[in-house]
């Protein structure tokens, strides 16, 4: 397994709602075999840009352990949901 860091972006309009979409994205990382090492919750921030026509973003970072093989699944799923509007996943050093 291999340590990688990922942000995501999420809609901020239901912030409220935002601590279940993390939890979510936690559970679909055990289900890809992962571990979850850290999540950091950055918070409603103002966006360089604006996506899909919003100016700020939820942002949350998760640092995590995963086969490499599962990485495209884990974008490709966060891909399709609504809420999610960006995400990055970055391989760290060892």
């Amino acid at each position: 397994m291999r340590k990688y860091e990922m942000l995501v972006i999420l809609e901020a309009a239901a912030e409220a709602d935002q601590a279940g979409e993390t939890t979510q994205i936690e559970e679909l990382i055990k289900r890809l075999g992962g571990n979850i090492t850290k999540t950091d919750v950055w918070g409603k921030r103002t966006l360089a840009y604006p996506i899909r026509k919003k100016p700020e973003g939820y942002y949350v970072l998760f640092t995590f352990e995963l086969e490499p093989s599962q990485t495209f699944e884990l974008r490709r799923v966060l891909g399709l949901r609504a809420n999610v509007y960006r995400q990055l996943v970055s391989l760290l050093d060892d």
